[in-house]
């Protein structure tokens, strides 16, 4: 995607008419998508998709989207940084006892979930442990929107935050681990604004991740970072701002693509014990791996679950969502080539190689219900977008395990609109997914499933959790687990002829 001001007006202006035209007919309800989208909603899809779907060089995406332009307004803030040395073991780990490192916690793992052939795959390996930052966000009350950050020290910015997320709370406040979406691409620095929503939602505080991104690191260098996080909230090294914060207190919190590794975080943690791993060793101590619960919640908006974007809802849901749908089988994707595309090692996929594409540490969609037994309660909200069938999906596997499952659909509503709330849907999301954040910490055990769909007329329609991804006639086929797997292996087959055909190129042309 091209966000610099020549990119968005490129791609925008061939599509201006075609806004008028229809915010035009929308207002007299006579648009395509008017049964399902107010005006703003079918403007913003207008203009949107074609500036998110044009390619554009991805470290030039990188630059522009990940500026920081400062903290300003209803924000606390404060940075910190979790050290490599914390995550790197002082001394033998002991296998046989359940006291692991953090990379041989993640590679056992990766090898219990995998078929075999994943991990041989060239290219996958166990990245090394780096230095890891991260900001601490809050809502900051009583002051307007234009007001500056505070010149204080990051300590001091820390410590105001507390006090007013404590002067809401009564001993249990939420603590989000956040990952943030844009197809790991973007920073941090790009969701303050709805981190800080979902805060003061909350009447919590977020710990939002800077993970590395891809294509620079490939799989599982985001999730050994979001993995070393979670201990860091849990085991804080004696220098840290916080205190421990007990597992019961935590819910990892994530959109978009920050959603599969959010999901995959929580898969590794349930994975662990069931491998005898007991312990892992994080600043100079044995952490201990929660065998029960070890979340609050996993709660997630618009969530990427599968890599390969493989079902239906990804060209069905085309018209109502800012995402296009991808272009016909193509040996490459269409990235211009820069100083990190094509990337090493040589692969279709930014992410991962293409043998690692449904594995279920990188696509959780491929994880089957038993699997996911003994997970948190999950809050899952999803539009009419090109994730939706994943969403639905992985919601009705969590509860076939056991879990409570929060899922909220919203009718004719586009990717991530819970965001950036721009009509009432969009801000009853932001609303449902900070008061379920809240409310599970301390009682998730108490809480029932529910699933509905809400319509543009307010109307919320139910429906039975174990029915979620099933058949609707005219639209899509069931979605059971053959036909999932099924669809995920044949995106899976032709990523990896691709790939392979794509290195045997570039070998070519290093000959010459």
């Amino acid at each position: 995607m091209d966000t610099s001001i020549y990119g968005i007006l490129r791609n925008i202006t061939p599509v201006i008419i075609l806004a008028i035209k229809t915010a035009i007919l929308a207002f007299f309800g006579l648009s395509p998508n008017a049964d399902v989208q107010d005006i703003a909603t079918e403007i913003i899809t207008t203009l949107a998709r074609p500036i998110l779907g044009t390619p554009a060089s991805l470290l030039k995406s990188q630059i522009q989207l990940n500026y920081d332009w400062g903290v300003r307004g209803r924000i606390w803030l404060a940075k910190c940084c979790v050290s490599s040395s914390h995550g790197v073991s002082d001394v033998e780990s002991d296998q046989k006892e359940g006291v692991v490192g953090l990379k041989t916690a993640l590679r056992l793992a990766i090898e219990e979930l995998g078929d075999g052939t994943d991990i041989c795959s060239e290219g996958y390996k166990i990245p090394e442990i780096v230095d890891v930052e991260a900001e601490w966000v809050g809502y900051r009350g009583g002051v307007w929107h234009t007001a500056k950050r505070p010149d204080w020290s990051e300590r001091a910015q820390y410590e105001a935050m507390m006090k007013e997320v404590e002067d809401n709370n009564d001993g249990k406040t939420p603590t989000m681990l956040y990952l943030h979406g844009g197809a790991i691409l973007m920073d941090p620095a790009t969701h303050r604004w709805p981190i800080s929503d979902l805060a003061k939602a909350s009447s919590g505080r977020c710990f939002s991740v800077r993970y590395r991104l891809s294509p620079q690191s490939v799989f599982p260098a985001a999730l050994l970072d979001a993995i070393m996080c979670y201990l860091y909230l849990i085991s804080p090294p004696p220098d840290s701002f916080h205190k421990p914060v007990p597992p019961s207190q935590i819910v990892i919190a994530a959109d978009s693509s920050g959603g599969g590794i959010a999901a995959s975080l929580v898969l590794l943690l349930l994975t662990l014990p069931r491998i005898g791993i007991t312990h892992i060793r994080f600043a100079n101590q044995n952490v201990p791996v929660p065998i029960t619960q070890p979340l609050a919640g996993l709660a997630l908006t618009s969530p990427w679950l599968d890599i390969s974007r493989s079902l239906p809802s990804v060209t069905r849901n085309a018209r109502y969502d800012i995402i296009a749908p991808p272009t016909p089988l193509q040996m490459t994707p269409n990235f211009p080539p820069d100083k990190i595309w094509p990337a090493s090692p040589l692969r279709v996929e930014t992410y991962c190689v293409a043998n690692m594409v449904s594995h279920p540490l990188v696509s959780p969609l491929a994880a089957k219900s038993k699997l996911w037994k003994g997970a948190p309660p999950l809050y899952l909200c999803v539009g009419w977008e090109s994730m939706q069938d994943e969403g639905e999906v992985f919601a009705r596997r969590f509860h076939e395990a056991g879990s409570v499952v929060y899922f909220r659909g919203y009718v004719g509503m586009p990717h991530c609109f819970g965001m950036v709330p721009w009509n009432w849907m969009g801000r009853k999301a932001m609303r449902e997914w900070g008061e379920f954040c809240k409310s599970v910490v301390g009682r998730g055990n108490e809480m029932t499933s529910l699933a509905s769909w809400t319509g543009k007329d307010g109307q919320v329609s139910k429906v039975d959790p174990e029915k979620l991804g099933f058949e609707i006639k005219g639209v899509r086929p069931a979605l059971d687990d053959a036909f999932v797997d099924m669809s995920m292996k044949e995106q899976k087959r032709w990523r990896i002829v691709a790939e392979n055909e794509m290195r045997a190129q570039w070998g070519e042309k290093r000959k010459i």
